[in-house]
């Protein structure tokens, strides 16, 4: 009976698991034989007895469980950790939880009914369990929200997932004595694994939120680009009248350099309003916008960008990383009052970077990370966290660096020329 039970449980396991996998991980291998080996193999990880004061059965189990998901599944890797410390705190609990009362109906001597009854009850149990856990996992896979999960999400998201394995490690370092608590610490643990399905619904669902109002804040500054050169025309079209009576006066009086350095001078306000930076539409309102703001604050803003072909990028999210690098090195206010932007294509990489000089101190966090110097900072700082955000959603790798009193944002995104 015991051993029926037990290939059983570890069927119901390995089954449901090997079902939620490839909703969140993409498979490595596509083959039928490949797919039946994927499942047989998880079958027999499943099947490892987690039990009480044998700590190497769960360390085993859990090693072959990692080293099956990046065989069998190809993701960054930090998803993937992710991944197999979620998946393995289910595997673990249920795997202690079954192993517990196998072990429990071979060593007492109980009627053969009320071992059958257990047996069922335990059966019914995790049949209960899988359907609630399958209804959860499709709310998060089917959302596609974990597109938007960024590297430091992910690591949350293992943080978290690590409670209810470290709370079956610590059931099987040194099991309680008393039945009770033993058996309420597993299904706590068990509860926890399930529930982490819909905190990653909801942290899915909070980075694409900030995803789309990065989309808007890029969209809204392309309007109001816009916006400012329809303002500047209609301001050069309403003094073209007296623009054209100091020209016709330079050519009545004989003075052509004149009216010729007049009319250039026109025409380059015209062309510095919509002038083309790169083939696409966005980014060159984006950089006209960021140019003229400079211009308002007194500092040049010299910008080298040199794409000769339209990519295949989001550039929404490059946009973003535009807008928010300019907008701190603005805001900082260079004391040369210069920013240089260089946005360059090499090959099948976009190669970009804003310098700026500084004068005030700079301080970073334990991590890293730099801390903002205004008042508010729970509604600022956040522009470099989301350009390394756009930088991760574009497969891309950031450096930001401050030294000898220069500040810089480098970056390299993969492209695709269309």
């Amino acid at each position: 009976m015991s051993a029926v039970l037990h290939l059983l449980l570890s069927l119901i396991l390995a089954w449901n698991v090997s079902e939620a996998i490839p909703s969140f991980l993409r498979k490595r291998f596509v083959s039928p034989f490949s797919s039946f080996l994927r499942t047989a193999l998880l079958y027999l990880i499943c099947l490892f007895h987690i039990i009480p004061d044998f700590v190497q059965t769960y360390l085993w189990a859990f090693a072959a469980f990692v080293i099956y998901l990046f065989i069998f599944y190809k993701e960054k890797k930090e998803k993937t950790a992710a991944f197999s410390v979620i998946f393995f705190s289910i595997i673990g609990s249920w795997s202690y939880l079954s192993a517990w009362w196998i072990r429990w109906l071979g060593r007492e001597p109980i009627p053969l009914a009320i071992e059958i009854f257990i047996a069922v009850l335990l059966v019914t149990l995790a049949l209960l369990y899988f359907s609630i856990f399958r209804a959860y996992f499709r709310q998060v896979a089917d959302s596609m929200l974990l597109e938007s999960f960024t590297t430091r999400m992910w690591n949350y998201s293992t943080f978290i997932a690590m409670a209810p394995s470290a709370i079956i490690l610590l059931l099987v370092v040194s099991p309680p004595r008393n039945l009770f608590l033993l058996q309420m610490m597993t299904f706590f643990a068990i509860a926890i694994s399930t529930v982490i399905f819909p905190l990653l619904y909801q942290m899915g669902r909070s980075a694409k939120l900030s995803e789309e109002n990065s989309q808007l804040r890029a969209r809204g500054e392309y309007y109001q680009s816009i916006e400012a050169q329809q303002q500047e025309i209609r301001k050069l079209k309403h003094d073209l009248m007296n623009h054209l009576t100091v020209i016709a006066t330079y050519l009545d009086l004989g003075e052509n350099e004149k009216a010729v350095d007049y009319l250039k001078e026109i025409g380059t306000r015209f062309a510095e309003l919509t002038k083309q930076y790169t083939p696409n539409t966005l980014i060159n309102a984006i950089l006209n916008f960021k140019h003229q703001k400079a211009a308002a604050e007194g500092i040049e803003l010299c910008i080298k960008a040199d794409l000769e072909s339209k990519l295949e990028i989001d550039e929404t999210d490059l946009c973003t990383l535009i807008a928010n690098s300019l907008d701190n090195a603005i805001e900082a206010v260079p004391p040369d009052k210069k920013i240089i932007l260089e946005l360059l294509e090499d090959e099948d990489r976009l190669l970009f970077s804003v310098t700026n000089r500084y004068e005030n101190k700079i301080t970073t966090n334990p991590d890293g990370s730099f801390v903002s110097s205004k008042d508010d900072k729970q509604n600022h700082g956040l522009g470099i966290k989301n350009i390394e955000e756009a930088v991760e959603r574009m497969k891309g790798k950031i450096s930001i660096t401050a030294k000898d009193g220069i500040f810089r944002v480098y970056a390299e995104v993969p492209i695709r020329k269309a």
